[in-house]
């Protein structure tokens, strides 16, 4: 029911598309701009080298260093013990560390989404900074000799918001599924299954297959065929319109990168490679099964 009511009033604000426009560019330009280099930080802050997104790792940090704060501060109320004012203070910047790094890796993920998601990620991003500023208010108040208590009530209110900024990101995984495995749920053939005719096979052009319900990409090259999951792993696009460069396949949708024959993921924001497929031929058809060797962890 609160997911619901939530849900209903994000869809109102429809100040938030412009923003998101806006926010989308700004993250979008400032990796663009860096040219290969920020290529590759951008999959270095989508957790690509994790093996999945290195968002939710960094959102831990904040999250545990302002809880100990709040104890901290509260007995500090309560003894005025000045021994737990620079365990508290040491706790915020911790947390500040962290929750920077957070909100990076965090808009660059969001960076990739739209519609729905793409709403519902920008309440809780900007919720998350709003919190960075409150923590930061209540960091210089702290350290510059401002009001104590004006900076205890300041983290009070960043941790509610963040709690809430929470609910939001559980909703964003959940309920909607950003960052979720999109091969998680799909029927893997693990015996030879046949998923098509040889002679439709075209040297260096991805083909789509089909082994049952799940698609297969099939990719020739001379005597030699390889085949991977068609779905991305990251946003569910199709590989099979994607683009060719040597022997990576880059997905239309968000420009994940996969290797075409070992399906190893080598580029974000995907983070999970593609399924590997065993290949055989066999009385004039291809057919194909889980590789041993994959890196899919499905």
């Amino acid at each position: 029911m609160l997911n619901h009511v939530v849900d209903r009033f994000i869809d109102r604000q429809r100040w938030l598309e412009p923003v998101a426009d806006v926010l989308q560019k700004v993250v979008a330009g400032s990796y663009k701009l860096l040219g290969s280099p920020g290529r590759s930080l951008k999959t270095f802050m989508h957790g690509t080298w994790l093996g999945h997104p290195l968002h939710p790792v960094l959102t831990d940090i904040p999250i545990g260093a302002w809880t100990i704060a709040i104890l901290f501060d509260l007995s500090y109320l309560i003894e005025r013990s000045h021994g737990w004012v620079s365990a508290a203070d040491v706790t915020i910047f911790v947390g500040l560390l962290g929750a920077i790094a957070s909100a990076v890796a965090g808009y660059t993920d969001w960076s990739d989404t739209f519609d729905r998601e793409r709403r519902v990620g920008v309440a809780h991003g900007l919720l998350n900074t709003v919190v960075i500023l409150l923590y930061l208010v209540s960091f210089i108040l702290r350290v510059g000799g401002g009001s104590r208590v004006l900076a205890i009530l300041l983290a009070y209110a960043g941790y509610l918001i963040l709690l809430t900024a929470a609910f939001l990101g559980g909703d964003l995984v959940f309920g909607i599924g950003t960052g979720v495995n999109h091969h998680a749920w799909q029927e893997v053939p693990t015996k030879f299954t046949k998923v098509l005719l040889e002679g439709r096979l075209t040297d260096g052009m991805l083909v789509k297959a089909m082994a049952g319900d799940t698609p297969v990409l099939l990719y020739k090259k001379g005597e030699t065929v390889c085949a991977i999951s068609e779905t991305c792993s990251h946003a569910g696009g199709p590989l099979s319109e994607g683009e060719l460069d040597g022997h990576i396949v880059q997905c239309p949708w968000h420009a994940s990168r996969f290797d075409v024959c070992t399906g190893q993921v080598k580029g974000g924001p995907a983070t999970i490679s593609q399924v590997r497929y065993e290949v055989r031929r066999q009385n004039g058809q291809i057919e194909v099964r889980r590789s041993a060797d994959t890196l899919q962890p499905n």
